[in-house]
């Protein structure tokens, strides 16, 4: 892994993230939340992206139909590049599969045009 360090202040900071997280509501209603951050020669890169709207399940596939799709990007050394669009949502369907992880943990597998990742149920 690579750290940046900041020079004036002397702290550490990983040279990439993310988090993806999705909220299903007993409603009807889904949340999706994207951010990644990436650090190179001190400066930081910053993609967000915030979706929200409508779901619905048959057999194994969940039809989602977003009504706001919120991005946000910024760059610290440029700050005048920084923008926020919303764009015109687009509908989609995700095949999903339930699992069980190495620990007993059930999982949400969804598989979104070949690229498949897995969210842990949230503890309340």
């Amino acid at each position: 892994m690579i750290e940046y360090q900041n020079r004036v202040t002397g702290a550490t900071k990983p040279g990439r993230s993310s988090v993806f997280t999705y909220k299903f509501l007993a409603n009807g209603s889904y949340e999706f939340g994207g951010y990644m951050e990436s650090t190179m020669y001190n400066c930081t890169t910053t993609l967000f992206n915030q979706i929200t709207g409508k779901y619905r399940v048959d057999g194994n596939t969940i039809l989602l139909t977003p009504s706001r799709d919120f991005w946000r990007n910024g760059n610290s050394c440029s700050p005048n590049s920084n923008r926020q669009q919303t764009k015109v949502p687009t509908r989609k369907a995700v095949e999903f599969e339930l699992r069980t992880d190495e620990y007993g943990a059930e999982l949400l597998c969804i598989n979104d045009g070949g690229a498949e990742s897995c969210y842990r149920k949230e503890k309340r």
